[in-house]
């Protein structure tokens, strides 16, 4: 099927930044994309309010190669659309953007014109007029399913690095509009598996965002959908993660033998994959459940499976990017989580320290393994320690971090703060109370 016109692709683009206008030229894209000006400025790690500067062409952040190579790639436009920027000219002949290995993937990446998409791809409601003459749903194609599999993983990238923070409502527009192809567009038996396969990783990705950002209700109904179309697509490895999905949120609700249950069976649904990365965590969150109802032996059979994987190497470049996150430090976490449940709040507490100190970690990790470092401390009692740690956590937070659920982690320093004298326990108070409030 042909291209549908995108919004790099029009005249009105071309003239401004042939005018020296990158942020109207820009915006135009991002609202053709069905972004905001704040989940752009999410993406780009910039605040609302300098976006719109940015798009009203009162500063000069696009003027920068360097800021505008980033900001296209942000929103799938291609670094030839940007010629007439380069030319100061709008006619730039007519410029095949084919030249590129991987170019076809990359004018379909997160950010770009899902609405487009969707009108190109879906049957149009036929009017009164002409309701005798049904039209032919239209055949959508690989190019659909690199566009969603490139979306979801932008999705899991940016949340592997920063956190669900204004993300949640993007990844539902391109759930919804996968979903919608799914349901009304024509194509061939291959292509129906696989894009049902990548719209269930979509919907993965949009439950974990949401569970992420507090709102169980929106995560659930998305992980029960995205267990449908898993099924449907054959996708083992997206299912086990799914079902894993929903056994976290047993735990959240407190029903830890529910939890349990869904743990071995994600644990079963995963038996056939080759992923070390899959099989480490899914067995080390396996030993958090069994640790939770006081079952000690089957915890350390767990665990110890866990770490037998990590021995065979987490490193496989065929690993979706949403298992990029399982490394042996965050293995090691999950299993000093297993430790407090076990009542070893002293191991627990050395291992949360000793993995924030092993080396560099995304700041997403950074941010939780303090969080929860800082929790085990105030459950020990160490008041100063924890307040410390406590206090580094939230700045991470209060920058380029966002996880309404891994503030909460920090209930309990914040339930001692409550009860300690002291200007650290009055500032983690004030700023827990900031930081939890902008999330409500």
């Amino acid at each position: 099927m042909n291209d549908p016109v995108f919004a790099w692709d029009t005249p009105e683009f071309r003239a401004a930044l042939a005018q020296a206008r990158p942020g109207r030229a820009f915006a135009l894209v991002r609202k053709a994309a069905g972004l905001t000006q704040a989940g752009f400025g999410e993406l780009m790690h910039w605040n609302r309010t300098h976006v719109g500067r940015i798009e009203r062409d009162e500063v000069a952040t696009l003027c920068d190669i360097y800021q505008l190579g980033r900001a296209a790639d942000v929103l799938g436009i291609p670094r030839l659309a940007l010629l007439p920027a380069l030319l100061q000219s709008p006619e730039v002949g007519n410029i095949e953007i084919t030249d590129y290995e991987g170019a076809d993937v990359d004018r379909r990446q997160f950010g770009q014109v899902s609405a487009l998409i969707l009108s190109a791809a879906l049957t149009a409601t036929a009017s009164p007029a002409n309701a005798a003459a049904p039209a032919t749903p239209r055949l959508v194609g690989s190019d659909h399913v690199r566009h969603f599999a490139a979306a979801a993983d932008r999705l899991w990238a940016h949340d592997n690095d920063f956190g669900s923070g204004g993300m949640l409502q993007a990844a539902i527009d391109q759930f919804t509009t996968a979903q919608r192809i799914l349901e009304h567009a024509d194509y061939d038996t291959s292509t129906g598996t696989e894009l049902a396969a990548v719209t269930a990783d979509l919907g993965l990705v949009s439950g974990w965002l949401a569970y992420d950002s507090g709102d169980q209700a929106t995560a659930a109904r998305c992980y029960k959908d995205a267990l449908i179309l898993a099924e449907r697509g054959g996708d083992d490895s997206v299912a086990a993660d799914i079902i894993d999905a929903l056994r976290q949120q047993a735990w959240t609700g407190g029903r830890m033998r529910e939890a349990l249950q869904l743990s071995l069976r994600a644990s079963d649904r995963s038996r056939n994959e080759r992923s070390a990365r899959l099989q480490a965590i899914l067995a080390a969150r396996e030993g958090v459940a069994y640790a939770a109802v006081g079952d000690r032996r089957e915890c350390e059979r767990a665990l110890a499976a866990a770490w037998r994987q990590v021995d065979r190497g987490l490193d496989d470049p065929d690993d979706p990017v949403r298992l990029h996150y399982i490394t042996a430090d965050e293995i090691r976490i999950i299993e000093a989580h297993a430790r407090r449940h076990l009542g070893e709040h002293d191991i627990a507490a050395g291992i949360y320290r000793d993995t924030i100190h092993s080396g560099q970690h995304p700041l997403r990790d950074e941010a939780s393994y303090r969080a929860y470092y800082a929790a085990s401390l105030a459950e020990l009692g160490d008041s100063r320690t924890a307040f410390t740690e406590g206090l580094t956590a939230l700045a991470l937070f209060e920058g380029p971090v966002k996880s309404p659920r891994l503030i909460n982690e920090m209930r309990p320093v914040h339930h001692l703060a409550r009860c300690t004298s002291g200007s650290d326990a009055q500032e983690f108070q004030a700023r827990f109370h900031n930081l939890t409030t902008a999330a409500a």
